[in-house]
């Protein structure tokens, strides 16, 4: 196919959501994450899943980081840049009190350049909207949850959404795309220069 018949580029993200760090301790007996992709009308998933869950994990010698090491794959196709993929990930504990119940959400950009970046997003959980609210969810541990995880990578309602920090999560995602350049659009990472 000759370059002036080129009307979409392909983006394969790869990698793992590799820990959760809890600056507080963990707390709970089991924790587990669910992934999920979001993406822009003029995008279209060819390959992998857009969406998974990994298995159960419990702190090991260090109380504050549950590892998970949960691998994602995923290939796109697109005609433009508009509506770049996002994961929104969701962590999840299990315990003796509360059952199950939610820990905290986080989103990020997937990798806009050629390469392999680490990623590092905070975990968000949101707040009661009452006093009442609040207690009952300290007391029994249960906090507010969202119907639908994807408002927040569109961003239009979620001024109205009163959150808290509790973490993060770290991922390691890379990006190799083809045809990007053919149809205008440079990825490439910026030159490294050696200073002197």
């Amino acid at each position: 196919m000759r370059d002036s018949e080129v009307t979409h580029f392909l983006v394969s993200i790869s990698g793992q959501i590799e820990f959760a760090s809890f600056p507080a301790g963990v707390f709970d007996e089991e924790v587990y994450v669910q992934y999920e992709f979001v993406w822009g009308p003029d995008w279209a998933v060819k390959s992998g899943l857009t969406s998974g869950v990994s298995q159960m994990a419990r702190p090991g010698s260090n109380p504050e980081t549950v590892v998970f090491n949960m691998p994602v794959e995923l290939v796109f196709s697109s005609t433009n840049v508009s509506g770049w993929p996002q994961i929104i990930l969701t962590v999840r504990a299990k315990n003796m009190m509360s059952g199950d119940s939610l820990r905290g959400y986080a989103l990020a950009l997937t990798p806009p350049t050629a390469g392999v970046r680490q990623i590092t997003s905070p975990l968000l959980r949101p707040r009661a909207a009452t006093m009442l609210g609040e207690w009952l969810a300290w007391v029994t541990g249960r906090y507010p949850e969202l119907a639908d995880p994807k408002m927040l990578a569109s961003g239009k309602d979620n001024y109205l959404l009163r959150t808290e920090s509790y973490g993060n999560i770290t991922m390691s995602l890379s990006m190799i795309s083809k045809d990007l350049r053919k149809l205008g659009y440079d990825n490439q990472p910026p030159a490294y220069k050696e200073s002197s």
